[in-house]
């Protein structure tokens, strides 16, 4: 079977604009759509409106394979291959807000009800679904007017990770398909032939030299995959949280204790990195998620539970220390944060443990100033009360502590001595990514507070 040429990708976001990019970078011909005109534009000027590392390159590389516009019409008439790539935020019951999908599912269905097509239309799940997905927007492409026989759903969970999304999709760690149709699942394997096979020039070097392991499935399966694997990630994050809090009742280092645990390769040292916990887009939703499907089933999950609460308190964890420093009391006392996205390398906010870590001070009376260098500005916007720093010694100056909240390489270049020098008594640097060699801080004068470091 020859590999499909002409692709769709719906929804021209992190995961939809990443994917429309490599695709393209490995010679299909893309079409992104979305339904932002601003963005469309922007995006057809050659303005990334998103911090990601390699993606300019690979836009730049292929310009003339990838095009941006707002008209699905003509874009489902002319694909071989359509990857639904919208948003699906969580609610606050833990649920998933489908209505983006249900948009473009019911869109797509109704342009495929009037068009003839030789060959059935794939319709890709690359947006985060409940398991079940795949066969809602088979129903919904039917209430839209496609004939049974005009498209195939297949299920294609994304593993992106921010700040590393270019990477993750040209070298993954494993490509997954759902699908019932065998017609479909072998277009898909076509497409994710040049990645499984790695048989492309590399954007990068050094490039990995293996094979990527392709997993083919049911729907079901693959939906559950994408949400049992950030489930796992993010309790393994917070198992190393608890484990950190007991090293510091017995004077044990928990990264030596994550180095130890993590050379065993059952459970590896991904993921064992102690501090304020997971945030992020895909953690907190899919975790949440998943304990709303397993609830609506009836199955509670009292682990996804427990790690849910360990990780919100190691973000109550960083206030109390700043507020037991300062004697008791934050009112009116300036304290700074370091880094306010989830994670260094992207500007997104979603989920952000600085940003609760701001309004936790702020309510109780503390003037926060934050310094980020790419989402300082966003972030005071969505946190009332938080000031905007573009400097990192403008954020501490005078501020009585401090906490390292995102590990940006500018924070973890800190000049500790100037620091130490604009800030007031008692000079705490609370470091809630572990981030910072404790001896360097201590030695230029400040009063260093880590997690799990005895």
């Amino acid at each position: 079977m020859v590999a499909p040429r002409r692709v769709a990708v719906v929804g021209a976001g992190h995961v939809g604009l990443v994917t429309a990019a490599c695709l393209a970078y490995l010679g299909c011909e893309v079409t992104a759509v979305d339904s932002d005109l601003r963005k469309v534009e922007a995006l057809r000027r050659g303005n990334l409106y998103l911090h990601e590392p390699h993606l300019r390159d690979i836009l730049d590389a292929c310009r003339e394979r990838v095009r941006f516009t707002t008209d699905l019409e003509p874009v489902v008439l002319a694909s071989e291959v359509l990857f639904v790539a919208v948003g699906t935020p969580g609610r606050a019951d833990g649920s998933v807000d489908l209505s983006g999908v249900e948009g473009v599912a019911r869109g797509v269905g109704r342009v495929l009800g009037g068009a003839g097509r030789e060959r059935p239309l794939v319709v890709v799940n690359k947006s985060t679904v409940p398991v079940g997905g795949g066969d809602y927007v088979s129903r919904l492409l039917r209430e839209g007017g496609a004939g049974e026989g005009s498209f195939r759903v297949v299920s294609n969970p994304e593993f992106l990770r921010e700040g590393s999304a270019v990477l993750d999709t040209l070298f993954p760690d494993r490509v997954v398909l759902g699908g019932e149709s065998e017609e479909a699942l072998e277009i898909m394997r076509e497409l994710y032939r040049p990645i499984v096979e790695q048989s492309f020039p590399s954007p990068i070097e050094p490039r990995p030299k293996r094979e990527v392991p392709l997993i083919v499935t049911d729907l079901a399966s693959a939906e559950t995959i994408k949400y049992a694997a950030n489930a796992f990630l993010a309790t393994k994050i917070s198992f190393i949280n608890e484990i950190s809090r007991f090293c510091e009742l017995v004077g044990a280092d928990v990264g030596e204790v994550a180095r130890g645990i993590g050379l065993d390769h059952r459970i590896g040292g991904a993921f064992l990195e102690a501090g304020i916990g997971w945030g992020g887009s895909c953690f907190p939703k899919d975790v949440a998620a998943l304990r709303a499907m397993a609830g609506d089933q009836g199955l509670g999950m009292p682990l996804l539970a427990a790690a849910e609460e360990v990780n919100l308190a190691q973000r109550r964890e960083a206030v109390c220390r700043v507020r037991s420093a300062l004697g008791g009391s934050l009112e009116g006392e300036r304290v700074a944060l370091l880094g306010l996205s989830f994670k260094p390398g992207t500007e997104d906010l979603r989920g952000s443990p600085a940003l609760e870590i701001a309004a936790l001070l702020i309510m109780e009376g503390a003037r926060v100033a934050g310094y980020d260098p790419v989402s300082a500005k966003e972030a005071a916007r969505r946190v009332p009360g938080l000031e905007p720093c573009h400097d990192p010694y403008s954020a501490l100056e005078d501020a009585r502590a401090a906490v390292v909240a995102t590990a940006w390489e500018e924070v973890r270049a800190l000049d500790l001595v100037r620091a130490a020098a604009i800030m007031r008594e008692p000079r705490l640097l609370v470091d809630g990514r572990n981030a910072l060699d404790p001896e360097e801080v201590r030695a230029a004068g400040l009063l260093y507070s880590g997690f799990g470091r005895g």
